[in-house]
Parts: C-alpha cells; sequence; structure tokens
C-alpha cells in the first residue's frame, strides 16, 4: 500500500437511469402561502443611534446597506434614531430586515429610505419586482409606495412616513428559491405573490385568481424543461401557480434555472403597471455513490485487516460532500504460539489500523461532454482527502532468545487514488493501474494488498 496516494478519483460516465421518484403526495394541489404576515424578528447585535433635529440629518445601519435621510422640518425636536438589525422572518425578503426606531413614529415629511442589495442577487431582483415593505407590530407585511431601482447601484430607494420594521423583498416569489435534488427525484414549487394588486384588483389565495391568469413555467429557458435539464409540470387546482419538477436522472454540467412568467398586469401605484413579471429559482441537481476500502497486511507473524468507507454526494455547481465516514475496528489473527516463541497483545483495541479516512480537504465536480457522437459524457470527481494516520498494534514476544517489546508505530494512512466509471448498465468499473474489474476490484498477494468497491446509492 505504500504507493497509494492520498486523492479520491472518481471517473464517472454519466448515463444511468432514475433511481428513485417523488411519492403521489407531491401532485397534490399547492396552497399559497400568506406571505405577508410573519413573526417579529429578534435583535441581532447592537443598534445604531444618531439624534437629528428639525434641520435634518442622515444615517446609517451598522453594516452600510440602509441609509435613512431625513429633510429638513421632518422631526419637530432632537430626537434619538435608531437602526437595528433583526431576524428576517419572511421567505419574500432577500438581503437584510432592520428595525427603524423610535418605533410608530410619524414624521412631518417623508424620510428617504436607501437599502442596498448584494450583486448575486441583482438577476433575480430586477425580474420579480423588488419593493421595500414595512411590518406592523401584528406582524403584517406592507409595501412602500413608488420605490425606485437602480441595476447599476444595486439600491432600492423609497420614502417612508413612520418608522417600523424594513426590509427589500420581492412582489413574485418561486418558493423555494434554492434547492438541491438528487437524480430522478421530483420536487414542488409554489409561486408566492405579495403585496400586489393584479389587474387593479388585491391579490388573494383564492382559486379565482389563480384561473383569470396565466403562468408558463420553463427550465434553462425551455418551456417545460428538457430531458438534460429537468421537466417541470403545472400542477393544482389554483391553474399553474405550483409546478412538480422531475430532475434529469444524471448530474447536469450546472444548476439548473425554473423560471415562472406571469402573464398580466402588476399595480404598482395609481396609474403604474407593470406586465408579464418573472420569478426565477435555482436547483442544484445531485447523484450519491457509497465508497469502500479494505486493506490487507503482513507486520512480521501478524496478519491484519482494516477497512473503511464513506458516502459522496456530487453536485451540479461543482461542490462535493463527504459524509457518513466510518473507519471500522482493524482486524488480527492474535497468534498465542509460532515455533519456539509465545506472544502476549496488552492492547488489542488501542490500534487504528493503516485504513482511515479522515475527512475531505477540498473536492470538485466536473462535466464533461461526449467525445463523439453516441458516446456518453463523462464526469469526473476530485476529493483531496484530510491527511489521516494510522498505527500498527504493539505486542510483547518472548523467544528462547529473550523477551522483545514491539511499540505500536504510527504511519501514513490510507485509501489512495480511485478511478470509477459508471456504465450504461448501472454497474461501475472499478480501476486502479490498469487492472479493473465491474463494481469491485482486489489485488492480493502474500497476505498484502487492497480491495476497493463502489455503488450508486438509491
Amino acid at each position: 500500500m505504500k504507493n497509494l496516494c492520498g486523492i479520491i478519483l472518481l471517473f464517472l460516465c454519466l448515463g444511468g437511469h432514475a433511481q428513485t421518484t417523488a411519492s403521489d403526495s407531491l401532485t397534490a394541489a399547492p396552497v399559497p402561502p400568506d406571505v405577508d404576515s410573519s413573526a417579529i424578528g429578534k435583535p441581532i447585535g447592537d443598534a445604531v443611534t444618531k439624534t437629528i433635529g428639525p434641520e435634518g440629518g442622515k444615517i446609517s445601519s451598522a453594516d452600510g446597506l440602509m441609509e435613512l435621510s431625513f429633510p429638513p422640518g421632518a422631526l419637530a425636536a432632537p430626537t434619538s434614531i435608531g437602526i437595528q438589525l433583526i431576524e428576517n422572518t419572511s421567505v419574500m425578503n432577500f438581503g437584510k430586515t432592520y428595525a427603524c426606531t423610535p418605533d410608530g413614529i410619524h414624521f412631518q415629511k417623508p424620510v428617504e429610505m436607501i437599502i442596498h442589495y448584494a450583486d448575486s442577487m441583482a438577476k433575480g431582483i430586477t425580474a420579480s419586482i423588488p419593493v421595500i415593505r414595512w411590518q406592523d407590530k401584528n406582524g403584517r407585511w406592507s409595501s412602500v409606495a413608488r420605490i425606485t431601482l437602480d441595476s447599476v447601484t444595486h439600491t432600492l430607494t423609497g420614502r417612508v412616513e413612520h418608522f417600523s420594521n424594513y426590509s427589500a423583498a420581492t412582489t413574485f416569489k418561486i418558493i423555494p428559491r434554492h434547492s438541491s435534488i438528487k437524480v430522478g427525484q421530483q420536487h414542488t414549487f409554489v409561486l408566492a405573490v405579495s403585496g400586489a394588486y393584479p389587474d387593479g384588483k388585491q391579490y388573494s389565495s383564492d382559486a379565482s385568481f389563480w384561473k383569470e391568469h396565466t403562468v408558463e413555467w420553463s427550465v434553462d429557458g425551455t418551456l417545460g424543461g428538457t430531458a438534460t435539464s429537468g421537466r417541470i409540470t403545472p400542477i393544482g387546482a389554483y391553474e399553474m401557480n405550483g409546478a412538480i419538477y422531475t430532475a434529469p436522472t444524471v448530474i447536469p454540467a450546472m444548476p439548473v434555472e425554473i423560471k415562472a412568467k406571469y402573464f398580466g398586469k402588476i399595480s404598482m401605484g395609481p396609474g403604474s403597471f407593470v406586465e408579464n413579471v418573472i420569478s426565477l429559482a435555482t436547483t442544484d441537481i445531485y447523484d450519491e455513490f457509497h465508497f469502500s476500502f479494505t486493506g490487507y497486511d503482513r507486520m512480521g507473524h501478524l496478519e491484519m485487516i482494516d477497512s473503511s468507507s464513506c458516502d459522496i454526494r456530487a453536485y451540479s455547481s461543482g461542490n462535493v460532500d463527504l459524509y457518513n465516514i466510518q473507519n471500522y475496528p482493524p482486524w488480527s489473527d492474535w497468534p498465542s504460539h509460532i515455533g519456539q516463541c509465545s506472544y502476549d497483545y496488552p492492547d488489542k483495541t488501542g490500534w487504528k489500523g493503516l485504513i482511515q479516512i479522515a475527512g475531505m480537504s477540498s473536492g470538485l465536480f466536473t462535466r464533461r461532454p461526449a467525445t463523439s457522437p453516441g458516446t456518453p459524457a463523462s464526469a469526473r470527481i476530485l476529493i483531496v482527502l484530510t491527511p489521516a494516520t494510522g498505527s500498527t498494534p504493539r505486542y510483547t514476544a518472548h523467544c528462547k532468545g529473550g523477551t522483545r517489546n514491539v511499540p505500536s508505530y504510527p504511519m501514513q494512512a490510507f485509501p489512495a487514488s480511485i478511478n470509477l466509471e459508471l456504465m450504461p448498465t448501472q454497474d461501475i468499473r472499478v480501476t486502479y493501474g490498469s487492472a479493473s474489474g465491474l463494481n469491485t476490484y482486489g489485488e492480493i498477494r502474500n497476505g498484502q494488498g487492497f480491495s476497493m468497491s463502489a455503488s450508486r446509492l438509491p
């Protein structure tokens, strides 16, 4: 085993069949959640405070993502103004939520509020109609009228007439917005609406609302999806406010984008309408594998067998997880007499063996296209294991020439480099050097060597 290295390399030719499917409960009609009410968030950290008087002034939150600008005359007297970061409790909010104090104070002139959002949120925010929302003491959220979106500086600007809890939010949102789904499995998505007035009427969760409007669901820009990116089907008595997504049978090259396009008018205030609203969600597709490694060794008169196993999850985003690590107790035959010698083993359970998986230092999943027509695409998982140290057993040998104490020696632990190829038949070809076998491979000579096995988890 001294020639083995500390990298796990899995080479997978994708092209398998779905392993599992979702239960029939996914076909039930999704009910639009009440996204305009949530619990009051608890404070996080310390508040920023500043006294501002009738002459006006500015204050920013501790993280700089909320700014308040008071014009002259907004306050009748010097007032201690505070911005406190609090927990975000609403699925429609993005970024952070802030409590502005004194709670409930009303201003003589509107105060300008600017909320900054991250660059990574820009695409989804612009498409799904961003708003600034405020929360009353009962947990009910309402939208601030007439906000301005600046897609260059990534800010939302509005004018508020009183203080409460405030957050940036989306009007339309696919729930969940971010998810991970195993190959071949299904998941239900729901299109939620907050603070919108379709065709000039207050939104409600009644079925009549969805019967009067159209929603198109697509995956990676294709209506209904494809075999490569997954399929999506509108469902429910609410007429396409929900959809069932079925993941592809192999991991795609990147996470898939699910889009819900609403056809209708959304009122953004008196005389202001937006049409054909889009909401986006991303789904990271993954697959799972089980890997085991067994070592066979001989140290003097001792025969030793040691093994470890782990499960591996590979995502279309390129991430890799190593979990369910099992390092099994090593075994030895513990002979008491050989020839003219007898042996004592004072610590049969105190040694670790030479096969150890301690964890993962880094991991990467990549997928390569087919090299020629008719050749299946391939994927590769590279895992760098955390360095691990094993140990040999200690014993005492009583021979005719005297007694000898052999201590336990620390040694580099394995496993090493591994090549696995996923066959169209669902078999996995295990390769080491120039030798290979289906699902398992072993090479044992004179009591020394190793064996490996790999399988796809259900």
